[in-house]
């Protein structure tokens, strides 16, 4: 009987502080002559986008910028902004994206690369393996620790006419290069600390229960949830703390390749609706979301892979009822330290609007790998829960 687990990520991935020197000896074989750069005016402000551009000046590389991603949930306006730069009037004929920012800054230009390449528009490749030549080559310089957008084939779209966060996958869209200096973290304010770190914790709670989880992802799942139990409220009381932000970051890029190869469930299936129609944190409502979806999905998860799970958050638990309520507290616990809110109601959300989120978050591609299948009224009821 077959039972494939292939493994996805980028060609290269430059890790560690001081890794993005690294960057111009990768390129210079390349023989490139022009590049879009895909990033935000936060970027510019911090000096970010300054230090990328004496690279390609040094190399050659001419270069064109796009910083119109103007809020953390990229849209299919954003992409469709971006692909009037390959517009032939203009003459630019691009052979590199690089992307500076966190993942919506990513997903923006994995976006921008696969339609520039495909053609279309980006609602054309809502869902899975629907990209079928390679996108623009991607380079994917990361700022945030908690998307993991730079090492994966995820792009994450909202699509402003439905309200809905169109999932696209497909290995087409994976960036050539990752680069992932900590350096480049150390500005990150405290609420997107917070946000993006919850998020490595759901990437790492849901690839280890995937229905598609392997020793593989299972060891890159379990230490990347130690790692933000360890270093997370460090990271978030004093972002100058540079330990703590390269294990953080260490703890993204680990989840990040867990998920991408796993598979994830209906936190995110359910959080996606939630962003697509109130454009706010996808971290917060992943970190509220986390106890309940995993108290549904426990009775279809080993007693074993629970105890691991709780283990893994510094909590001991002896049968699969003490896990679930160890690791719901122990959730619970570090979304209070660090200020993500407790309730879905909190951030908004309205109880009217439940059955229409539900709906959409069982056609989520997240949700195909859920270890448990739910019912239209079983995701309404956690929803109810979260509140």
């Amino acid at each position: 009987m077959e039972n494939t687990h292939n493994f996805f990520m980028p060609k290269t991935n430059l890790i560690g502080v001081g890794s993005i020197k690294d960057l111009p000896n990768e390129l210079l074989g390349w023989k490139l002559n022009k590049a879009l750069i895909v990033t935000d005016k936060n970027m510019i402000k911090l000096g970010y986008l300054e230090k990328i551009e004496v690279m390609l000046k040094n190399l050659f590389i001419t270069y064109d910028i796009f910083d119109g991603i103007l809020h953390p949930n990229s849209t299919v306006s954003f992409v469709e902004e971006g692909l009037t730069y390959f517009d032939k009037l203009f003459r630019r004929a691009y052979n590199l994206v690089i992307s500076i920012g966190g993942g919506s800054v990513h997903d923006c230009a994995k976006a921008i690369a696969a339609v520039a390449a495909n053609g279309g528009s980006i609602t054309d490749y809502e869902g899975y393996n629907k990209i079928t030549q390679p996108a623009v080559p991607h380079i994917a310089i990361n700022t945030t620790a908690g998307s993991a957008s730079e090492i994966t084939m995820f792009a994450i779209i909202t699509d402003e006419s439905r309200k809905v966060k169109m999932s696209i996958a497909a290995p087409n869209i994976l960036p050539f290069i990752s680069v992932n200096d900590p350096m480049f973290m150390a500005t990150m304010p405290q609420d997107i600390t917070a946000s993006s770190g919850i998020d490595v914790v759901s990437h790492s709670v849901e690839s280890y229960i995937s229905t598609e989880a392997s020793p593989m992802t299972d060891t890159l799942a379990l230490g990347a949830i130690e790692l933000v139990f360890n270093y997370l409220r460090r990271a978030y009381v004093n972002g100058n703390d540079l330990e703590a932000r390269e294990q953080m970051m260490y703890a993204n890029v680990m989840a990040g390749m867990a998920f991408n190869n796993a598979g994830l469930g209906y936190i995110h299936a359910m959080a996606h609706q939630l962003g697509g129609s109130h454009n706010q944190g996808h971290g917060n409502y992943n970190g509220i979301l986390l106890p309940y979806v995993l108290q549904f999905n426990a009775e279809s998860v080993p007693e074993k892979r629970l105890v691991n799970l709780a283990e893994a958050m510094g909590e001991k638990a002896d049968s699969k009822p003490e896990a679930v309520e160890k690791i719901g507290m122990a959730i619970k616990k570090l979304c209070s330290d660090i200020k993500i809110p407790s309730g879905l109601k909190m951030m908004g959300i309205e109880k009217n609007e439940l059955e229409t989120f539900s709906q959409n978050a069982l056609k989520d591609i997240a949700a195909l790998t859920n270890p448990r299948k739910g019912t239209l009224q079983d995701i309404i009821s956690i929803y109810e829960a979260a509140m």
